[in-house]
């Protein structure tokens, strides 16, 4: 009963951030498999642009990067109204230090990782 044709489908834009290929391969597969349309970027520099040519419904976006991390470049797309997208943090450790940390940099919450579908579809439910 768990075959990727049986994942409800949603329509709209997202933006993918990670600085590790395989997560962006996951991350572009699982979400276009719920029928979205899915932008990637590798570092939060890359993010910011994305955000000022398109619009997102929703962005994911792993906390550490090079050049621009996550907490910096989720600061970033809301100082400059870059995006109102929810904005979710991934991250591969779950403490109150991060919770907080993302809250102040205004992300609506988190996923750690792996990035499991069940996760996924939880955002998306909120989201969409």
């Amino acid at each position: 009963m768990d075959s990727e044709s049986n994942l409800h489908q949603y329509r709209g834009k997202v933006l993918f951030v990670d600085d590790a290929k395989v997560n962006l391969m996951l991350g572009r597969k699982m979400l276009s498999n719920f029928g979205l349309e899915v932008d990637t970027a590798e570092n939060g520099k890359q993010a910011i642009a994305c955000c000022e040519k398109n619009t997102y419904q929703l962005i994911f976006m792993d906390l550490e990067m090079p050049e621009v991390g996550g907490l910096a470049a989720a600061t970033i797309i809301r100082e400059k109204q870059l995006s109102y997208a929810p904005i979710f943090a991934l991250t591969g450790t779950d403490s109150e230090k991060i919770r907080m940390l993302c809250r102040t940099a205004n992300m609506n919450g988190f996923v750690t990782k792996p990035l499991k579908k069940e996760k996924i579809e939880q955002i998306l439910n909120r989201v969409f």
